[in-house]
């Protein structure tokens, strides 16, 4: 039989659910569902959550009767096994295997199965039912620490000791703290006489190489003569690594001695690569470093003479070898832009390895130099390397156009994916999952089922999983989805119009209150910042589509009148494109509206643009400009931002160049 459901109004039919008993009966029940949810998700998605919604209530309130009338109305909705895992979960302490053991298989292969089995793993971890572990536990799917060190916990007691040494040894041989549960895990090994002073150098190496002072305090504390004497030099030489141009200290050719010396160079060579390559040509003369320790070496001292802006000192580094690192060939010929020098830009761009010859950057840097030493010429090596670059959609490829006066080649072709294909693709449980999800504010479990849902996918899947996901809206994953399927020329879903009232709305406020500001610059920087993200949190702490940090949108909001009054507003769309706008703008108006110095400091901070101003002191072309900014992070943030701003404008149906005349005709 069938039964008609109507939304709580009577106004229309919803749903259509039929019942029926079996297995093969739910999974034609599911398939339904699946389809009309993607057909019409509107208002039966939004009964199913509202019902979902009073079921996690009745969960928390321990309503059986509530909860067991809606348990049986959800059974077919998508998120139902959310529901069964919240109803375990509250009841977990209690290990009802039972109950776990059926959920586990009915969910065998999910994001909600293996986070359940996580969860139980934790909870049998903890309680010390270590032979119940041993059952449970994955290695090829549980990477998490805690759960390693459990399970090697596990090994020692009931399993395989030899494998369980051999993970103890591998939890330990880190540089920074491991989880509490791994605490029993050393204890055992060390007993067993795995722990040897030798075992307790390398950590206490490795942790200073992460820069962990207290750790390897912590861990020095267990060494013994002449380990404890000789970790403690190591720590003051990577507080003061000048204590080693005392040479006659650590010409003892001992291992330890060696490792000192290569560990303090190394921090050395941060602060003064040339004192640096002085002590290491007194140590090579005294120690056999292997070939692998010289290369090593030689290659980080080359990168600190390019930091250091030292070419003199790289230079001299590569006398009587030829220097093939294509990191210091590439930064030799960024110097070179740096000082205007034609000639020497061509040379060093002739010595990178082939394939770093043939990226857009270096051909566009190859027809400038030869452009500059030899005069514009249509028929000329310069004009046949911009004719090349001007058929790409990039960055160079937009400067080699306007060199050339031509249009800008788009190259857009949308993804070869039928609808088909993409209806298929988003009546996947795991997607329609990931889709409710997100819809109910779980982000967190939203995208472990997308990624549990891609992570296999073919190309042609992952370009139809973009699809849906630029269907729902969801524009970071359609973004991450054609980069995974790599297809670049899908324009749609790689530059999706995402929040577009609210992008055009953020324009038109900040220029009624301040200069004007470019909806395409708006459009370009979120696109840089986060992929459209809402719930994008970076490392720094900075906060949603536009990566505002609280502090700054604390500024932001005050100076502009937007409301604001905790960072968790950053999450609103409308709220943190707002204030992104405005910030945006108060740079522009910092740096005379010259997008490329407001690009810059969006990324790196006004006071370091201030400061890489000053240094050039306003003598550069404003490609040399950008291509000589000291961090390569911001460097490549400023080209795409310029590049994107482009796209977003053919995206709305509008025309622009690369840089205004303004930013063209002044020197940064």
């Amino acid at each position: 039989m069938n039964k008609l459901w109507t939304d709580t109004s009577g106004i229309a039919p919803l749903l259509m659910i039929w019942i029926c008993l079996g297995a093969p009966c739910k999974a034609q029940q599911q398939v339904q569902l699946s389809e009309q949810l993607a057909a019409t998700p509107g208002k039966a998605a939004i009964v199913f959550r509202h019902k979902l919604h009073r079921a996690r209530l009745a969960i928390e309130h321990n309503d059986q009767l509530r909860l067991k009338k809606l348990k049986s109305e959800l059974r077919d909705y998508p998120l139902a096994p959310y529901l069964d895992y919240w109803i375990i979960h509250q009841k977990l302490p209690r290990l009802p295997m039972a109950e776990i053991d059926r959920f586990l298989i009915e969910n065998d292969n999910t994001a909600i199965g293996d986070w359940m089995r996580m969860q139980l793993l934790a909870q049998l971890g903890s309680l010390g039912q270590f032979k119940t572990y041993l059952e449970y536990y994955r290695p090829e799917r549980h990477n998490r620490t805690a759960l390693r060190c459990y399970y090697a916990d596990a090994l020692f007691r009931h399993g395989d000791k030899a494998q369980a040494y051999r993970l103890a040894r591998a939890l330990w041989l880190v540089g920074h703290s491991q989880a509490e549960a791994c605490d029993p895990v050393f204890a055992q090994w060390a007993d067993a006489g795995g722990l040897t002073q030798q075992m307790i150098w390398r950590r206490h190496l490795l942790a200073l190489k992460e820069g962990n002072l207290a750790l390897a305090a912590y861990i020095a504390r267990k060494m013994q003569a002449p380990y404890k004497e000789l970790a403690a030099h190591l720590r003051q030489v990577h507080k003061t690594p000048e204590l080693l141009l005392n040479h006659s200290r650590l010409l003892v050719g001992t291992h330890q001695n060696r490792e000192i010396i290569l560990h303090g160079l190394y921090r050395l060579a941060r602060q003064d690569a040339a004192r640096a390559e002085q002590a290491w040509q007194r140590y090579s003369a005294n120690f056999l470093f292997s070939d692998t320790e010289q290369e090593a070496m030689l290659r980080h001292l080359a990168r600190q003479f390019a930091r250091q802006e030292n070419m003199q000192g790289l230079l001299q580094l590569g006398r009587g070898r030829a220097i093939r690192n294509g990191h210091s060939i590439e930064w030799l010929a960024r110097q070179s832009l740096r000082e205007l020098d034609w000639e020497q830009v061509a040379f060093w761009i002739d010595r990178l390895p082939p394939a770093k010859q043939q990226l857009d950057r270096w051909l566009y840097w190859k027809a400038r130099s030869l452009e500059e030493l030899y005069g514009k010429s249509r028929t000329g090596a310069s004009a046949h390397l911009y004719r090349q670059l001007a058929q790409k959609r990039s960055y160079y490829g937009f400067l080699a156009a306007d060199v050339l006066g031509q249009h800008y080649s788009f190259v857009h072709r949308p993804a070869p994916i039928t609808p088909d294909q993409v209806q298929k693709i988003a009546r996947r449980p795991a997607l329609q999952r990931a889709r409710e999800l997100q819809a109910m504010g779980e982000f967190f479990h939203a995208r472990r089922e997308w990624n549990y849902a891609t992570r296999e996918m073919t190309p042609e899947e992952l370009l139809a999983a973009g699809k849906v996901a630029s269907h729902w809206g969801w524009h970071h994953k359609s973004i991450q989805s054609v980069l995974a399927a790599d297809y670049l020329d899908d324009l749609e879903l790689r530059f999706p119009l995402a929040f577009a009232d609210i992008i055009h709305n953020a324009s038109e406020r900040v220029g009624r209150q301040n200069s004007p500001l470019d909806p395409y610059l708006i459009y370009a920087v979120a696109r840089q910042e986060s992929h459209f993200s809402h719930d994008a949190k970076s490392s720094a702490g900075a906060l949603g589509i536009m990566q505002l940090l609280p502090s700054t949108a604390r500024d932001t909001a005050r100076r502009s009148g937007v409301p604001y009054r905790r960072s968790w507003d950053l999450l609103s769309p409308n709220t943190n494109i707002i204030l992104g706008s405005f910030y945006l703008s108060t740079l522009l108006n910092r740096f005379d509206n010259n997008r490329i110095l407001a690009a810059a400091a969006y990324n790196a901070g006004p006071s370091r643009v201030a400061k890489w101003l000053r240094e050039t002191r306003k003598r550069l072309p404003y490609d040399v400009w950008i291509e000589t900014i000291p961090y390569k992070e911001t460097r490549t943030y400023v080209q795409n931002v310029l590049a994107y701003t482009v796209i977003y404008a053919y995206r709305n149906g509008a025309r622009m160049q690369l840089l205004r005349e303004s930013e063209v005709a002044g020197k940064l």
